[in-house]
């Protein structure tokens, strides 16, 4: 039995379909190291950082007073400082950005007024850092006469991450289906009644992981607080609560100050072990807001069901 030769357009479509299996193995392979550099430069980055400055990791660093011209500071009050001003700038920030997203997805119709809003919010994101540091120099310090303070550092944290809060709250409340709207209106529910039992307790678990992560940003923030916060503690009360009268350094400002202008002799170890804490901070923050948001899409998503 004779046997035929395959045709022309059978070999070119098998090397065709081999030329486009080579191409993606290429292709996956480059895009995997892609993925993987990242992994890579985050790992090597944390390990420079502890090899810099785990050995200033000691209770009296952590937990003791900067001094400004003999060697063996601590960070304690700025540790103290950066959490008090975390927390200041949430208890601003999330209401109102939360109110402004609900009120945007929920509420608001297409017009003047919503375009108005929007286009407010991505020109304040667009603001750097700095320059919005020197408007609350300008209002809180001056205008209102503050001095550098807790609160002043806190409304202008408030102020550079209200866009992304509300932008956040947008995205988190577009997720969620509308027929569990539907479903909440057919059964006499109302609007109100529908966005807090329902839409909400539904986005709550991307709701968290955003705050979680603009916390994160908060407490690592550094040009806006230079001008609005201070570059020192009250050494007669390093812990202090005061609002609006005693200056508030932070962690991050302490970092940069320590390796701008400080003159102590252990400057190095101080700066090393500073940068190292901030980010394990930081770092805790982001794993933070994995587990939170995981855990609480499937309790409240449960709940909702």
């Amino acid at each position: 039995m004779a046997v035929t030769a395959p045709s022309a357009r059978s070999v070119a479509a098998t090397g065709s379909v081999r030329a486009r299996k080579i191409t993606n193995a290429v292709a996956t392979v480059i895009l995997w190291v892609m993925a993987s550099s990242i992994i890579v430069m985050l790992a090597l980055f944390v390990l420079y950082m502890v090899y810099l400055g785990w050995h200033a990791l000691t209770p009296a660093f952590l937990f003791g007073t900067p001094k400004e011209t003999s060697a063996g500071g601590g960070i304690g009050p700025e540790i103290f400082n950066s959490f008090y001003i975390l927390v200041l700038t949430l208890f601003f920030t999330v209401p109102t950005a939360v109110a402004a997203g609900v009120y945007l997805q929920e509420y608001a119709r297409p017009g003047t007024f919503r375009s108005a809003v929007q286009f407010s919010a991505e020109s304040l994101a667009t603001i750097p850092s700095i320059v919005m540091g020197l408007f609350g120099l300008l209002v809180f310090v001056y205008l209102f006469r503050w001095h550098f303070s807790a609160l002043g550092g806190a409304l202008t944290l408030t102020l550079l991450n209200l866009p992304a809060l509300m932008r956040v709250t947008q995205e988190a409340l577009s997720s969620v289906p509308d027929t569990l709207r539907e479903a909440s209106m057919a059964l006499g529910g109302t609007k109100w009644q529908t966005i807090t039992r329902v839409v909400l307790p539904s986005a709550i678990g991307r709701l968290t992981t955003g705050i979680v992560l603009i916390a994160g940003r908060i407490f690592g923030e550094t040009a806006a607080l230079i001008f609005t916060a201070g570059l020192s503690v009250p050494y007669n009360n390093p812990y202090a609560l005061d609002l609006i009268n005693l200056p508030h350094e932070t962690l991050a400002v302490h970092l940069w100050y320590t390796h701008s202008e400080s003159i102590v002799p252990d400057v190095d170890r101080i700066g090393n072990g500073s940068a190292l804490v901030l980010l394990i901070m930081v770092l805790l923050f982001n794993v933070a807001a994995r587990v939170l948001g995981r855990q609480l899409t499937k309790r409240f998503t449960g709940r909702v069901s």
